[in-house]
């Protein structure tokens, strides 16, 4: 029978550590977005039709940049659900086990 390691404690602190970086993330995401929309109107950095066309093709890719920051949510939401139900698995085996 081969024996499997499985650290679900790790696994669980390493889901936690990407739910934190996602926040974030998902923060710096919206200062940069906020950052480029208001360029050519209220912060004046660049202005003219160049600059409303570049807000434009900049606010289509937010919709990427979002979605990549909610699949890193998922993932670690992931690790820390697997490593919750292999805990769970792990305490009924011992149990088992023991009767």
């Amino acid at each position: 029978m081969n024996e499997t390691y499985i650290d679900t404690i790790k696994m669980c602190e390493k889901g936690q550590e990407i739910l934190g970086q996602v926040e974030e993330l998902k923060l710096v995401i919206e200062t940069m977005f906020n950052r480029i929309e208001n360029m050519p109107s209220s912060t004046l950095e660049w202005t003219g039709e160049s600059s409303q066309l570049f807000v434009n093709l900049a606010n289509k890719d937010k919709v990427q940049y979002n979605n990549y920051a909610n699949d890193l949510y998922r993932y670690g939401k992931y690790l820390i659900d697997c490593a919750e139900y292999m805990e769970k698995v792990i305490k009924e085996v011992r149990r088992y086990n023991n009767e």
